[in-house]
């Protein structure tokens, strides 16, 4: 398990600076840099090419008539997960979308006996009732959802000494059908009585019929060691399985590494990816197939320049702060891109230090969420060269000794904790005496004070982000309550507008803080992104081991429909010239691609090979959303051009 003794970092405010103040056990280090925050827009950097052109801001925008928020269930369980959320909503082509949450209704049994499922479906416009019944006839606990085949959805869920499958032929509607239990573990595991927890669950394959599963195995070897094992399933029917460790088994990183709640799955088509992060000794590896689970790719998405080294190791000593992820989101675009956001933070082990602990620093000035798509170098690197940066988003600042900034590449960086001006126009500063700090049980789930990355990507390849961190304008008058902000990426300018909503504005929820954001990972329409969070009035955990509240609060899931910039999707006539092509996939491709299309129109769509010769050229009508072509082409590399409306895209495409 992991040992960590957190200790505090300190910010002390000044007329413009934050004192930065290290605290050691039973020692207190001033830190040869001392930190003072650089107000968004006008921050220091080393080379402008890297930085694109964002409107200077300090405030986020407020655009709430523009996106449909529902409370769609309430808990009084608000533990929604140990690390990431993910995996709990998903949409049709036809633009439902479902949620699930870890659901009570008990305030007065911290055993939770009713704990369960909530779910909720959107269609026609509209949510469904709240539940007031979990789905599960047992107590069960993390559910997990996805599409299933052509009409359906399917669940996963622990409990009942199980992990428990349920599926729907029709999503939204009828009874759930138990499909049994998976294997409790892979051949050779030497234990006998653990079952598989925390589950994920996609569905890949042509008619989303095939299931990928992960999950971890926890056996209490003594009170202080536990043995974790992180294990993958498989299923062609969601009754016959098969588990082993997955792909983390050939790097020997299966047994100890990664825990419950360290990892997310994504796929999209016959692409599927797994990210593992959270261990705070090892890297970030991310494992994608291109075979529905079959075989997997590796790739280190950032790299621990300790990696394998345990805390616990007297001998280990680094005095340069690292700055490293923990919790974070996948996704994959319909290009096969698979596209990874990470929450940061820092942390130090000083020779003096007992052996199995770390310092652990928070603040403004070490936060961040990092960005990191597979077409980009891996592992993530510093652009000093120091394997200690390359999760650092705040530097020294050279014009003034002991003060940092923050160079926000707007390519790798996609958002940090807002700024926000008070009503005489200065920026409210940040008090690290108002932040829930690490002594409290937040910690575990946040690590850096920005959290819960979740990434939506809809089909033209554009992304949003969602993530939970502190509001320096809302507090309960002790702490800060956290908000849930936004960022957006445009396919088209390949960089991320960050910190552009706040999703909590409304005034109904001024006394509120967000947690556990989620999102629907493919949406339906270009300009479209989901998300759900949970909205608590009360800071802190009710549930937990560490809870820190009194009495049980409703916490209230939240569902929003977020579009970025409404006059640019929206109110777009066919007569207009509008570029109708705006994805072709997949790639590789075999028999047939499919062209995505804003609007309907004829098309002609042409395949010349690398000789520069024409070997198909057809005419192809095309309806709004995803129109599949047959191309009947021999293996071989092309450039596919599709000419519609007087625009044309043309794509690079391996047929196999």
């Amino acid at each position: 398990m992991k040992k960590v003794l957190l200790l505090s970092l300190s910010l002390v405010i000044g007329l413009s600076a934050f004192a930065q103040r290290r605290v050691m056990k039973n020692d207190i280090r001033e830190a040869k840099a001392k930190a003072t925050i650089a107000v968004v827009g006008n921050e220091t950097t080393t080379d402008a090419s890297t930085y694109a052109p964002q409107v200077s801001k300090s405030v986020v925008t407020n655009r709430w008539d523009d996106m449909e928020d529902t409370e769609t269930m309430w808990t009084y369980y608000d533990l929604q997960s140990n690390q990431y959320v993910a995996n709990r909503m998903y949409q049709l082509p036809n633009g439902k979308v479902a949620v699930a949450a870890t659901m009570s209704h008990n305030p007065s049994n911290s055993s939770v006996p009713d704990r369960g499922t909530g779910y909720n479906f959107y269609e026609g416009g509209e949510w469904g009732a709240m539940p007031d019944a979990r789905i599960e006839p047992f107590m069960a606990g993390w559910p997990s959802i996805a599409r299933y085949g052509a009409t359906g959805e399917i669940l996963l869920c622990h409990g009942n000494g199980a992990m428990n499958c349920f599926t729907r032929e029709v999503a939204g509607q009828g009874e759930w059908q138990f499909m049994g239990t998976l294997p409790n573990y892979p051949e050779g595991y030497p234990y006998t009585t653990e079952y598989p927890t925390w589950p994920r669950v996609v569905t890949c394959g042509d008619n989303h019929d095939i299931i990928v599963a992960v999950a971890a195995l926890q056996h209490s070897v003594s009170s202080d060691e536990t043995d974790v094992r992180t294990v993958m399933f498989r299923s062609e029917d969601a009754v016959n399985w098969t588990v082993s460790y997955g792909p983390l088994e050939e790097y020997n990183y299966h047994i100890g590494y990664f825990s419950a709640d360290d990892y997310a799955l994504a796929s999209n088509g016959h692409n599927v990816a797994v990210l593992y992060s959270g261990c705070i000794t090892n890297s970030t590896w991310m494992f994608k197939s291109t075979d529905d689970g079959l075989t997997w790719e590796a790739t280190r998405v950032w790299e621990d320049p300790y990696e394998g080294i345990s805390l616990e190791d007297p001998d280990l000593v680094y005095s340069d702060t690292l700055f490293r992820p923990m919790n974070g989101s996948i996704v994959i675009d319909n290009n096969g891109v698979v596209h990874v956001a990470l929450n940061t933070f820092e942390m130090a082990h000083w020779e003096d230090t007992e052996a199995g602990y770390y310092s652990y620093f928070y603040g403004r000035g070490v936060d961040g969420i990092l960005y990191w798509n597979d077409t980009q170098e891996a592992p993530i690197q510093s652009e000093d060269g120091n394997p200690h940066h390359a999760a650092r988003l705040w530097w020294p600042d050279e014009e003034n000794s002991g003060y940092v900034v923050m160079r926000p590449d707007s390519t790798k960086w996609i958002g940090f904790i807002p700024m926000f001006y008070d009503q005489d126009g200065n920026i409210i500063s940040w008090d690290n005496d108002l932040y829930y700090h690490p002594g409290s049980e937040y910690v575990s789930k946040f690590y850096g004070a920005s959290g819960h990355p979740a990434l939506s990507c809809d089909p033209a390849g554009n992304l949003a982000c969602a993530f939970s961190a502190p509001c320096t304008r809302r507090t309960d008058g002790s702490y800060y309550y956290r908000g849930i902000f936004t960022s957006y990426y445009n396919v088209s300018e390949g960089y991320w507008h960050q910190d552009e909503d706040d999703l909590m504005e409304d005034i109904m929820l001024l006394y509120s803080e967000g947690l556990f954001t989620n999102a629907v990972q493919n949406t339906a329409n270009v300009g479209e992104f989901w998300f759900s969070y949970e909205v608590d009035d009360y800071i802190g955990f009710w549930w937990g081991s560490n809870a820190s509240q009194t009495q049980a609060s409703e916490n209230i899931i939240h569902a929003v429909k977020v579009i970025p910039d409404p006059a640019f999707y929206d109110g777009v006539e066919e007569t207009e010239a509008v570029d109708a092509v705006y994805n072709i996939y997949p790639n590789p491709a075999t028999d047939y691609i499919v062209v995505s299309s804003a609007i309907n129109a004829n098309a002609t769509i042409t395949f010349v090979n690398l000789a520069g010769q024409t070997v198909k050229s057809f005419s192809k009508d095309l309806t709004i959303g995803e129109n599949s072509v047959n191309i009947d082409l021999e293996s071989g590399v092309y450039f596919c051009t599709v000419n519609a409306n007087g625009f044309s895209k043309t794509t690079k495409v391996i047929v196999k």
